[in-house]
């Protein structure tokens, strides 16, 4: 009888060894969980503040890419060219110089002797005394 005590007690305390390890495991896995409750809740806050972060820089671009787009300047058109082409040369053929015909017209002194360089109409000499003054 003494026998089926001890091993009586023995499963009862096997028992209570098994019991408190399963009570254990489940306050480990509860805390586990709330670790990962807080983790998901940063991940998912975290994401909110990049999408708003992102929502704001690609509007802004926008406005700006609108912005630019409605004042730009369109080239000039081809008669508009022509003439400019014309006061170019019939200035440099007055004797005018470069700096003086490159503000009265509101180009680069560069875009002047380019033009001079092209023009058919000036002779050659006429366009060295425009370019050295």
């Amino acid at each position: 009888m003494e026998m089926y005590i001890w091993s009586g007690a023995g499963l009862l305390g096997l028992l209570v060894v098994a019991l408190l390890a399963s009570f254990r495991m489940h306050v480990l896995q509860h805390r586990r969980l709330a670790q990962l409750g807080d983790r998901l809740s940063h991940l998912s806050a975290g994401i909110s503040l990049l999408t708003d972060t992102l929502e704001g820089g690609l509007r802004d671009v926008a406005q700006e890419v609108e912005r630019l787009g409605a004042t730009r300047t369109e080239a000039p058109k081809p008669k508009a060219r022509a003439a400019t082409q014309r006061r170019v040369s019939t200035a440099a053929r007055r004797g005018r110089s470069v700096q003086d015909i490159a503000a009265k017209e509101k180009m680069s002194e560069s875009e002047v002797r380019l033009r001079l360089q092209l023009s058919g109409g000036a002779n050659g000499r006429e366009k060295a005394d425009a370019a050295v003054r």
